[in-house]
């Protein structure tokens, strides 16, 4: 914007339209943009908050920054402890502590800044958006997640919830996670090296505002790489859980939940069977939870 008149980059030649401008016609930019030839518009980079429920200092974040970096100006602000199956709980009734943090790596030029923030999920991405960030953002991606976020899990998922929240606010989301295997067979290094090119395609093309997807990479089994992409639904198996009686000294029964997850069923075509062949996921979720179908007929019960 230079006064009161916007840039279009239908004024532009095409080789003249920064790139992000191409991918992201419909998105605010910043007000402050300035020109230093004609027709040439210096444009901020795309600003990317990425965000997590394993905690500021947990491997996958540290994975997924690292290859996410040259996608734009990346801002980490995540939990300071973990919140792994928090959903989309948020804090109230009590002021919550941020801290500057440095996330050191084995390389140097991968240690990055961020801000932890003592919530959840969605609390980091509502404060970023408000406070701790200085300009609007463009994309919110949250992961990876140290496991994966198939079927049902998506409600339950604070990795899914952060995206979630973003998306409330319009900013377009993607929450990535890792299945995981025997510790050996976990590396998060391999899975963001596979979803790199995942995440370069979906943001080849514009994408609106409420956009959440959520994408699961197969286990990072040596030697075993993913058989390919699939779009698929989620599966709407319920979970087969179990748990674990705990005695104690005084008489009190605690009941803990095994860990790992177990469907009753895998439907066929489903992000659960996919993932199972080996194959990332992606699915698009929204969150209207209307039941849009059942509306004429409630309504007529109460005519």
């Amino acid at each position: 914007m230079i006064g009161n008149a916007r840039i279009s980059p239908r004024n532009l030649n095409p080789i003249q339209i920064p790139l992000y401008v191409l991918i992201y016609p419909h998105l605010p930019r910043c007000s402050k943009q300035i020109t230093h030839a004609v027709n040439q518009p210096i444009m901020p980079p795309m600003r990317i908050l990425l965000t997590n429920d394993d905690g500021i200092h947990a491997p996958g974040i540290a994975a997924l920054h690292r290859v996410i970096r040259h996608l734009g100006e990346v801002h980490v602000v995540a939990p300071a402890s973990v919140q792994s199956a928090t959903s989309h709980a948020i804090t109230f009734h009590r002021p919550m502590a941020t801290s500057h943090e440095v996330v050191a790596a084995e390389v140097e030029e991968d240690t990055f800044k961020g801000i932890a923030v003592d919530g959840r999920p969605a609390d980091c991405v509502k404060l970023a958006v408000a406070e701790l960030v200085p300009h609007p953002i463009d994309l919110v991606i949250s992961g990876m997640n140290a496991g994966a976020n198939v079927g049902l899990n998506v409600i339950y998922s604070g990795t899914v919830a952060a995206a979630r929240e973003a998306a409330f606010m319009g900013i377009p989301a993607i929450a990535v996670s890792l299945h995981l295997g025997p510790p050996e067979e976990n590396d998060f290094e391999r899975g963001a090296a596979q979803v790199q090119s995942v995440l370069e395609s979906i943001l080849a093309k514009p994408l609106d505002p409420h956009t959440l997807l959520t994408i699961n990479v197969p286990r990072t089994i040596e030697g075993d790489e993913p058989r390919g992409v699939r779009v698929v639904p989620i599966s709407d198996s319920p979970l087969q859980e179990q748990f674990i009686l705990r005695e104690s000294d005084d008489e009190v029964r605690h009941y803990e939940m095994t860990d790992g997850f177990k469907f009753r069923y895998t439907p066929p075509d489903s992000d659960v069977d996919a993932l199972f062949q080996r194959y990332i996921t992606i699915t698009p979720l929204h969150f209207d939870l209307t039941d849009h179908d059942a509306i004429p007929t409630w309504a007529k019960r109460f005519q």
